[in-house]
């Protein structure tokens, strides 16, 4: 099973942002300010991953035309983030059922 950080597997990260995101209202992370590292470096006014959270957000609750308002990329994180999350959970399984 692939480790995230420090023998935390991934499939924990991953299934923690995912009800993070199913849990929290997209409106929670407009909210808040924005603390875009690109943003603030480069002067722009925005970058290729602002508004991923609130679209990420948006996305698990069933909001796509809100996900895909706030960034075009969800169409893409939020299925590769499902993703990883059942392979790593089948590759978990395969590994007890073996035992």
């Amino acid at each position: 099973m692939p480790i995230f950080c420090a023998a935390i597997p991934r499939a924990a990260v991953l299934l923690v942002s995912v009800l993070i995101f199913c849990l929290v209202a997209p409106e929670t992370f407009i909210a808040h300010p924005n603390l875009c590292l690109w943003r603030r470096l480069f002067e722009v006014p925005s970058c290729p991953a602002c508004g991923t959270l609130p679209a990420l957000a948006a996305f698990f609750h069933g909001r796509f035309a809100e996900a895909l308002a706030f960034n075009h990329n969800t169409v893409f994180t939020a299925p590769a983030l499902l993703l990883l999350l059942l392979n790593d959970t089948l590759r978990a399984l395969r590994k007890v059922v073996s035992l």
